[in-house]
């Protein structure tokens, strides 16, 4: 029984104190050790923990299917999206999402992010308080995935709504029959709404990630309606929930060790390699599912064909064969090949305006606010599932008019 206990130490999709949350990282520690690919007979599902067994999950998708996988597609606004294909499928919707959503549309936003970037902060300014999460790390994104995609200024509202829902944050508590049906309406309204702006565009295209994407066009063939709609649905919940938990993650680790904060106000070139660090040290997902497609030899165990697995990316991170003292932040580690955004052909197409809002909002918050400390004896809550969810984190700095 002890054994057991140990094997189940940590169970996602709680809300726990941040102190109790980050015990599972000696819990991974000892999995990896220990049992590195795990079968918890309770749950019927599959654990993997070690880097090098990580990366061949998420690689082999021959094996590891992230197509109708129980909990994580199927029922959710992830299904039929490109996270919930395999190839050839995925090769065809990466490859038409890519003809818009490049690395040259990204940076053209820098200017419009930094301006967000600069009103939020504005609004906290001269109060010398705030709560991260509910004034700067939920809207930032929320803004900013507006901008990219075309959304009206006026619908902002019903926008911020949808990403409030998406996160956690405007949600109150209701029996998982209400919750769905709830999902349900809120899904329905946002397809109807991207559709109806989908249309519009198509008869007066504008500079913006919406028009682009209709016109995206590979030997004849281009994204349909639902696809596209997908996709910009995908893009408000999982793009807006990364960007920031990440945001929430930094200034909680910049509270912790308070000396992070002046050597980047001193160097400020190191804050790429400390952005990649957050995500290492505390990254905003910490796992993913999939489905084994047919019976699979990994770690020395025979994983049956139709298993749920669960890849615990955030163990991965800290796996001392892959990162030399991987508990110790280190804001100048390199290489840091961190499986935060996933790996092979599922990395986070994302990925590059995650780390585009951070890098330039991260530096305006230190440049700007002064002697940032955490509000003492108010309780860090997360919650805690495929992403990792800080509720709130009230801090105070020195009031600037």
């Amino acid at each position: 029984m002890q054994q057991q206990s140990q094997n189940r130490g940590f169970s996602p999709f709680q809300v726990l104190p941040i102190e109790q949350t980050l015990q599972a990282f000696n819990w991974f520690d000892a999995m990896r050790s220990s049992q590195p690919v795990y079968h918890d007979e309770q749950s019927h599902t599959w654990h993997i923990f070690r880097y090098e067994d990580i990366k061949q999950a998420l690689t082999d998708t021959a094996h590891f299917s992230s197509e109708n996988v129980p909990g994580f597609s199927e029922g959710t606004f992830l299904k039929g999206t490109i996270v919930a294909k395999d190839p050839p499928a995925h090769r065809k919707l990466r490859n038409l999402i890519n003809q818009a959503f490049t690395p040259r549309a990204v940076n053209h936003l820098s200017g419009r992010v930094t301006q967000i970037a600069q009103e939020l902060l504005d609004d906290v300014l001269p109060t010398g308080k705030m709560d991260v999460v509910r004034d700067i790390a939920f809207p930032f994104p929320a803004k900013v995935i507006a901008e990219l995609l075309g959304v009206p200024a006026n619908d902002w509202d019903i926008f911020r709504r949808w990403a409030g829902a998406e996160d956690g944050q405007d949600q109150q508590p209701h029996s998982p029959q209400q919750a769905m049906k709830m999902r349900q309406t809120m899904e329905n309204q946002m397809y109807d709404y991207f559709s109806h702006l989908l249309e519009e565009r198509r008869r007066a295209p504008r500079e913006d990630l919406i028009s682009s994407l209709s016109v995206a066009e590979i030997d004849g063939e281009r994204l349909n309606e639902n696809e596209l709609v997908s996709f910009c649905i995908l893009l408000l919940a999982a793009g807006q929930e990364t960007t920031k938990n990440l945001i929430a993650n930094a200034l909680y680790c910049f509270t912790e060790y308070p000396e992070l904060q002046e050597r980047l106000r001193q160097d400020p070139a190191l804050m790429p390699t400390t952005i990649e660090e957050v995500l290492r040290y505390l990254p905003p997902v910490w796992f993913t599912f999939r489905r084994t497609a047919s019976d699979v030899e990994l770690g020395g165990k025979t994983i049956p064909a139709n298993s749920l697995v669960l890849v615990w990316n955030a163990s991965g991170n800290r796996d001392p064969e892959q990162f030399p003292e991987p508990g110790r932040f280190d804001l100048k580690r390199e290489p840091n090949r961190h499986l935060t955004f996933g790996h092979g052909i599922h990395f986070c197409i994302g990925a590059p305006l995650a780390r585009l809002e951070a890098r330039i909002l991260l530096p305006m918050m230190l440049e700007q606010l002064k002697d940032i400390k955490r509000v003492p004896d108010v309780p860090i809550v997360v919650r805690a599932g495929i992403v990792y969810v800080i509720q709130s984190l009230p801090i105070t700095f020195q009031p600037r008019p």
